[in-house]
């Protein structure tokens, strides 16, 4: 962990921004964490996976104009997405860590400001989300995710055994109180997993009440390389069959507490042989239905 700040500018929040080639999109990034808008100190840590492109030259930019707000780091060949975001961790020393890759864009000047009000309230709560937009790679606005407060409302914030059955919660949206990361995740665990947030919001989620603000604060962009966008059947699937690990992984530690197994395997087929259905491989998706149903 990063040393932390002495004094009234003690470190409250430090932004993770793991990226990689990313040169068309980190500057717009970066430029909406400098418009945000709080009464306490941020930091920007930036760490580049050895990219072969201009990203790195461009973040080295942002450190020298802003070298109190933006600090970046680079690794001297490719290591991943998990080994990346754990040097990120490694250096942040802000009492709250928050999320924004570098394709993605924060639209709310007082985002961090709001959600870190909410959870110096409130100590019970260990993670905080909002709604997003989905960005396409050309800057359009596709679409606006639901509002979610009636259903987070009417869990009372105790969302680990919904999050078992689904994800609704978009990295760039979250707010994520250090000390309930620290005493819930252990980055070493979690270096072969598919991705950084999932293991993370149900392992806090699980000793923690999650947080839900319904104002649209993020932009998440959907390009042809996103899962959720990919025309490659193979690699969505694998994505995917990465995140049944997690579940094991998650549930093994845990349990599943008023969520059954069965119920869990059979979203897990839902949702497996739907994305086989959707890009046309009928065979493929009664496949994968059956298969990981039992």
């Amino acid at each position: 962990m990063g040393e932390p700040v002495s004094g009234a500018e003690a470190m409250k929040v430090s932004v993770l921004m793991p990226t990689y080639r990313h040169e068309r999109y980190i500057a717009e990034a970066i430029e909406s964490y400098l418009r945000q808008k709080t009464d306490f100190a941020t930091e920007l840590l930036v760490c580049d996976d050895a990219s072969d492109d201009a990203t790195f030259a461009i973040a080295k930019e942002y450190e020298r104009r802003f070298p109190e707000r933006v600090k970046v780091f680079r690794k001297s060949r490719n290591e991943g997405l998990m080994c990346n975001y754990k040097t990120l961790i490694d250096n942040a020393c802000g009492e709250y860590l928050a999320v924004l890759e570098s394709d993605d864009l924060w639209v709310d000047e007082k985002k961090l400001q709001k959600q870190v009000d909410f959870l110096d309230a409130n100590s019970d709560f260990g993670l905080s989300f909002t709604r997003v937009s989905h960005l396409r790679n050309d800057g359009a606005e596709i679409r606006e995710m639901p509002d979610y407060s009636d259903l987070v409302e009417s869990l009372h914030g105790d969302m680990y055994e919904y999050l078992l059955l689904r994800n609704i919660i978009f990295s760039p949206s979250v707010v994520i109180r250090r000390s309930a990361f620290d005493s819930c995740c252990d980055m070493d665990d979690f270096l072969d997993f598919v991705t950084f947030d999932y293991p993370v919001y149900l392992s806090i989620a699980r000793r923690f009440k999650v947080h839900y603000l319904k104002d649209i604060t993020a932009m998440y962009r959907v390009s042809g390389s996103s899962i959720s966008n990919n025309s490659d059947l193979a690699k969505v699937l694998r994505f995917e069959k990465g995140i049944s690990e997690i579940r094991k992984y998650i549930t093994g530690k845990y349990g599943s507490g008023n969520v059954s197994m069965s119920k869990i395997r059979f979203r897990q087929a839902v949702v497996m042989s739907r994305i086989c259905f959707r890009r046309g491989n009928l065979p493929m998706a009664a496949k994968e239905f059956f298969f990981n149903l039992f």
